[in-house]
């Protein structure tokens, strides 16, 4: 076992050292974490998170917090990859361990801190490397039927092999890895899954032997231990804070409902103890799992389930960086996600948190106001709505709390008077005020919108030029003459520029003491394709990603593969490129046979763009991976009415011809389906008359089978679905669903 005093002791005098070295910094970022607020940059690359800094600084973010930086997960692979490492090394898709150790020296630079989410409960074994290649690394694999036997939750399967934690082995390999990420200038760690390590008081020494406390620790609770929280939660807080999930969850459910919560805390009132919780409104599990709760709330919503948290003092809150789809499968690593956290209600909820930490908060709840009141500041949401006048007790009124005077809502703008007992003003549009004493010293900028790396495929875009703590600023573009302003301006560009090229906007501002400061961003002009068909009755699919190359696989149930190459399957062609710069790939079939109803996407057959098999949709374009709409345009500017109509040419003559929809749970009619009607006008595939039906409109993806209505006489509906978009060959078969083999006509949808 490894020495814990000395090392502690290393650890102590190595952080001493860092926080001397920290820049100064003017936006009231504390030097513990814990103090202050933590920004999730989900799935971002470590780069960008570099680049991004300023802006998060400037909103008054203490941390960051990375995705897991271990082994396991390419660049574009699915986010939740990386939550199943394959060795405690550092590297994957989001960065290497240069950049790391570049992104906490720019970070500290900066005065913010840095947090790397760690997976220590579990592993992807079989598939590891290493150390963690070895069965007896691993508790006996059963999977967790009872998340309330302890036994269960600390030894059972999460779905991945549970890492036998209590092993002095194991300990050492993880507290290594912990030690590694240290040396790259990491602050703190996030422990995935925290409750389902064992305590020392279960046998599991694990709490006390791995962790860093020089570094800031918090752990993953959710809901609960599965145990006897008010036992096991105090003991959990002796070596790491923890996450209260149900109060952020509360709050995002009341105000969804236009309702406020009336609740003070979750864990508190379950024998935690407020000053090691982590709150937020949302967090990768409430928005990127299937069925989470809060993605399909507002940002709105959610930023006010955040002002309300981030108030109290004590705990800190995490503020999640939104990934641009709600898919889970379409969240990859290396997407940036949302940059909302620079806007004035999250920004300003910060800098109030930050202002007025070490101050007790007082939470007074209303009808359609919830606020956290302190000595040096306030917050206040509105339950529902917007643009509304509030009044409220100052904390218990006993003139204790906030200090008397006049406050500028630092969101809205309106005005607040505050006495001794009530605090009264005006909530602004976005239904979040925030006051406070003091100011945040800031220094000048520019701020552009949309922000830098934007991508655009018209002939020009318009950027907006904002000066904020300048008396004077400028833009320039690609070294052209200077624009001054003093509020904010608009600039046009792209014109004449070729698609391809890259824009620099350059700018400087003056602030009222003299200082300056300058900076520039880039934007990028991009020819988006025009995803088109060859032919309306080719079998097709495209396939949008950030990814460099793609690789298909393609079968049914009775062609095993599609493609002309062996595992995994073709080079997809690259087409074009897709508005926000992505690359667009395409696939044909050139084949004789129906089209494919399975298929997997690699990234050049390394790593699924999608873990399952996913459905085959003919003309279908994904989006890393995942189906997201259908290509009717054909070359030469015909369209394909896609799904409208199946047709059928009924070769063997049937009196009445019938169309059976069905999508595995249910279907569109009772057996035998929809009659189909025969139009002798109708042209399709080059032949003109035809027995056709509409497809209705929830059964786009289903199955159909054809039929005479009897029992007796059915076309196959292993080879025919409604999406397949090309004529399938085959005759009418016997009621076992045989294929036909003749060249005949079947069946085909439109």
């Amino acid at each position: 076992m490894f020495n814990i005093k000395s090392i502690l002791f290393s650890a102590f005098a190595l952080l001493s050292m860092s926080f001397s070295a920290y820049a100064d910094n003017s936006y009231e970022l504390k030097s513990n974490i814990q103090d202050g607020v933590i920004l999730h940059c989900f799935d971002w690359t470590l780069s960008d998170i570099k680049a991004a800094l300023p802006d998060i600084a400037k909103a008054g973010f203490t941390a960051v917090q990375t995705s897991p930086v271990s082994k396991g997960g390419g660049a574009g692979a699915v986010w939740y990859d990386v939550y199943r490492p394959q060795d405690y090394t550092i590297g994957n898709g989001i960065g290497s361990e240069s950049e790391l150790k570049d992104l906490c020296t720019t970070a500290h630079q900066y005065g913010v801190k840095v947090i790397v989410d760690v997976v220590a409960n579990h592993t992807d074994y079989p598939n590891c490397t290493g150390y963690m290649n070895d069965q007896s690394r691993y508790h006996t694999p059963f999977d967790v039927s009872n998340w309330n036997d302890r036994y269960q939750v600390t030894h059972g399967k999460i779905g991945m092999w549970d890492n036998k934690t209590e092993d002095s082995g194991v300990q050492n390999y993880i507290h290594q890895f912990i030690e590694a990420l240290k040396n790259c200038g990491v602050d703190g760690i996030r422990w995935d899954a925290a409750k389902h390590i064992g305590l020392p008081s279960e046998g599991d020494s694990f709490w006390q032997n791995v962790p860093d406390q020089s570094m800031y620790n918090y752990g993953e609770i959710l809901d609960g231990t599965g145990g006897d929280d008010k036992t096991l939660f105090p003991e959990y807080q002796k070596y790491i804070s923890i996450t209260d999930n149900g109060y952020g969850n509360g709050f995002a459910n009341s105000f969804n409902s236009g309702q406020v919560n009336s609740s003070i805390g979750n864990f508190n009132q379950r024998g935690a103890t407020t000053a090691k919780l982590v709150y937020w409104g949302e967090s990768h599990d409430t928005y990127a799992n299937d069925g989470g709760s809060s993605k399909y709330m507002s940002q709105n919503i959610i930023d006010r389930a955040y002002a309300v948290v981030a108030g109290n003092n004590g705990a800190t809150a995490l503020y999640f960086s939104r990934p641009s789809t709600t898919e889970k499968k379409s969240m990859k690593l290396g997407q940036k996600g949302s940059t909302h956290f620079t806007s004035k209600e999250v920004a300003e909820v910060n800098h109030m948190h930050n202002i007025c930490a070490g101050e007790p908060n007082y939470y007074v709840h209303g009808d359609n106001v919830a606020a956290q009141v302190r000595q040096s500041g306030a917050i206040i949401v509105l339950g529902r709505g917007s643009n509304q006048s509030v009044s409220f007790d100052n904390g218990k009124g006993d003139g204790k709390w906030l200090k008397a005077g006049t406050y500028t809502d630092k969101v809205g703008g309106g005005t607040f008077t505050v006495t001794t007992s009530t605090i009264s003003g005006q909530v602004g549009s976005t239904g979040i005020a925030v006051i406070y004493n003091g100011t945040i010293s800031s220094d000048p900028s520019v701020t552009l919108s949309p922000a830098t790396g934007t991508s655009f495929s018209e002939e020009t875009t318009t950027i907006t030029a904002t000066a904020e703590n300048a008396t004077s600023a400028w833009i320039q573009v690609d070294g052209g003459s200077k624009q001054t302003f003093t509020t904010s301006t608009t600039v046009t560009i792209g014109s004449g520029v070729d698609y391809g090229k890259s824009i620099t906007i350059s700018w400087g501002a003056t602030g009222s003491d003299g200082k300056t400061a300058s900076g520039s961003a880039t934007y990028n002009k991009v020819k988006a394709y025009t995803p088109t068909l060859s032919s309306k009755d080719e079998v097709s699919c495209f396939l949008e990603t950030a990814s460099d190359n793609a690789k298909i696989w393609a079968w049914n149930t009775t062609v095993p593969q599609f493609t002309e190459s062996k595992w995994p399957g073709d080079a997809m062609t690259l087409v074009g490129k897709a508005a926000n710069g992505n690359n667009v790939f395409k696939w044909t079939y050139t084949g004789t046979e129906s089209a494919p109803t399975q298929v997997i996407f690699t990234h050049d057959g390394e790593t699924r763009f999608v873990s399952e098999n996913i459905d085959f949709k003919n003309h279908g374009y994904y989006v890393e991976g995942v189906c997201e709409k259908e290509i009717t345009k054909v070359e030469g500017g015909e369209v394909v009415p896609s799904g409208k109509y199946v047709y059928f040419d009924n070769p063997n003559k049937w009196s009445n011809v019938y169309c059976y929809f069905y999508d595995g749970t249910t279907s569109a009619s009772v057996w035998p389906g929809e009659k189909m009607t025969y139009d002798e006008s109708a042209t399709h595939n080059g032949k003109t008359g035809w027995y056709k039906v509409s497809i209705p409109a929830d059964f786009t993806y289903a199955k159909y089978v054809l039929n005479d209505g009897t029992g007796a006489q059915k076309l196959a509906s292993t080879s025919l679905y409604t999406t397949q978009g090309t004529t399938l060959k085959g005759s009418a078969a016997s009621s076992d669903n045989n294929a036909g083999t003749s060249d005949n006509n079947g069946g085909s949808s439109r």
